[in-house]
């Protein structure tokens, strides 16, 4: 029975978030940010369905970085960065080309190897190509009966867009850990990411290649 417990309490704390209130106010303010400029992105149309989305793709984002390092035993709590955060809320400006999106970032304390931290950067741009893929396949489903949602073709630009981001391999992004850990991982991850996006911006019109295309 004793070591059961010990068992059943191990699990516990490994599979536990814990989050304390700092955490918590600092999670609302960076994702009504990244709400803000995932709005923008759509000349801030007020939809439910598209905050959903906009909200589920940062969050779990974060929250697969923090649990994978509490997962480890490691202390990680999400911070708002001021000048991230500057930045990202300046891209929420209608006029604003080009997008930001990096108001904070899980911090991490502990003894981790290069290998898990790694990963620990990893699991969050995977999060976003396992939601833009669900995404799409959805809409690829539906659309093979003449009823897909336009919707389902936002979250698989948004999360392809918030892996690609999220994988620049400079600036303290997820991409710059992960370029150091294994460049090979790095490669596949930046190329599932770019290739979610355009697929889905295709998908929808090609607005973003077009506007591209001025420029190149």
């Amino acid at each position: 029975a004793c070591m059961g417990g010990r068992i059943r309490s191990s699990l516990y704390d490994m599979i536990y978030l814990r989050f304390s209130k700092t955490e918590i106010l600092h999670l609302m303010i960076a994702t009504a940010l990244v709400a803000a400029v995932g709005m923008s992105l759509y000349r801030f149309q007020f939809r439910w369905d598209f905050l959903a989305i906009f909200i589920s793709a940062f969050v779990i984002h974060e929250l697969g970085h923090k649990f994978l390092a509490q997962f480890y035993r490691a202390w990680a709590e999400f911070r708002v960065l001021f000048y991230g955060a500057v930045i990202t809320a300046i891209s929420a400006l209608p006029f604003f080309p080009f997008k930001f999106i990096a108001p904070g970032a899980v911090m991490i304390s502990g003894n981790l190897s290069a290998a898990r931290s790694g990963r620990v950067s990893l699991i969050g741009p995977l999060t976003n190509l396992a939601m833009g893929t669900g995404f799409l396949c959805v809409y690829l489903i539906l659309a093979a009966i003449d009823s897909a949602s336009p919707i389902l073709l936002v979250g698989v630009r948004f999360n392809g867009f918030i892996g690609f981001f999220n994988m620049i391999p400079f600036m303290g992004l997820d991409g710059q850990k992960i370029f150091g850990w294994n460049k090979i991982v790095w490669v596949l991850t930046m190329a599932g990411a770019i290739g979610l996006f355009i697929g889905g911006d295709l998908l929808s019109g090609g607005a973003t290649m077009g506007f591209l295309r001025r420029f190149f």
